[in-house]
């Protein structure tokens, strides 16, 4: 058997190291990623919404094309403008790994998704419920003293139930710094036991993690979310609702309008910058309009000026100004 294998080997060598060759040189990995412009996705084929109203015109979602460095994309890196090297970095975190950075980007995803959604209800005057506040950690400081991992949903601290985050901060207060306590969470559905040593930031009591706020919620509009595994993170907030709560009300305020937006929505309706600003605005230069954050205001004014795109940019503040925009124009 061994024989045959080897005279295989040796008779095929050239087309086995061939093969080789080429696995190689686009499976390594480099400590770099290529950022490039993505497109748009018109939202009418991410939302399944009850009782919503037919559109006079689309509302698009505008996102990056990102992918870890190989031999390939770094030679196409040189030779496309549009396609930029990335210092991982500046992606991902000194002490994460990219799994980490996978988990963060979907319960951000899921997060900014369930924010715009509730959000959106609301300002479309519709009921909502909050059954259930879900905290899940989506960063550990370098400086933390747990074993706490990215993905963990908060359960409990010393036996203390954990339903927002003031709570963690109420709770961390009945100890000193230094002292160690048991966190209760869930991961993967699974119940385990994590623990931490107080530390101090700015004088603060914590943990040393970032965290993800998620309701579970009951609406008297049922509304569902198609999701990609390629899509992470929160930039989709602001544009999402603006879907819904169109989707929702009797006026019409697109009028026939191709709308394209992008930056985070908080709970106050506060729009928030994004990155990747040059490469959104290439993927949407078909669009009509272009909503984006007072704070990528002056960034994309320069680069729609150099590029010459023929959508009208919109900068804004919050939820209420594009809505008052919409109506008024």
């Amino acid at each position: 058997m061994f024989n045959k294998i080897y005279v295989f080997l040796k008779e095929n060598r050239k087309e086995i190291i061939i093969v080789l060759a080429i696995f190689i040189i686009f499976n390594i990995k480099f400590p770099y990623y290529i950022d490039s412009p993505g497109g748009t996705l018109s939202l009418k084929e991410k939302f399944i919404i009850e009782d919503a109203h037919s559109l006079n015109g689309d509302i698009s979602l505008v996102y990056v094309a990102e992918r870890e460095a190989t031999i390939p994309s770094l030679l196409i890196s040189f030779i496309l403008d549009d396609w930029d090297i990335i210092k991982r970095e500046e992606v991902a975190f000194e002490n994460e790994s990219n799994h980490d950075v996978d988990i963060r980007g979907r319960i951000t995803l899921k997060g900014s998704f369930n924010n715009a959604t509730i959000y959106a209800l609301k300002k479309a005057s519709k009921e909502v419920e909050i059954l259930d506040t879900k905290i899940y950690v989506i960063y550990v400081l370098p400086e933390a003293k747990t074993d706490i991992k990215v993905g963990d949903q908060l359960r409990s601290i010393n036996g203390f139930k954990i339903e927002s985050k003031d709570d963690i901060f109420n709770v961390l207060e009945n100890f000193e710094v230094g002292e160690e306590i048991e966190i209760e969470v869930l991961n993967d559905g699974k119940k385990e036991k994590r623990h931490a040593s107080i530390i101090s930031i700015d004088g603060v009591k914590k943990i040393g993690i970032a965290l993800e706020t998620i309701y579970d919620y009951k609406s008297e509009n049922k509304i569902e979310y198609v999701v990609k595994n390629t899509e992470q993170g929160s930039s989709g907030g602001f544009v999402n609702a603006l879907y819904i709560y169109a989707s929702l009300i009797d006026e019409d305020i697109l009028k026939g309008r191709k709308i394209v937006g992008t930056g985070t929505l908080d709970e106050d309706g506060i729009v928030g910058p994004i990155g990747g600003v040059k490469y959104k605005l290439k993927a949407a230069e078909d669009a009509d309009l272009f909503f984006i954050a007072q704070d990528n205001c002056e960034e994309a004014t320069k680069i729609k000026e150099e590029k010459k795109y023929k959508f009208d940019l919109v900068c804004i503040k919050d939820f209420d100004e594009a809505i008052e925009y919409l109506k008024g124009n």
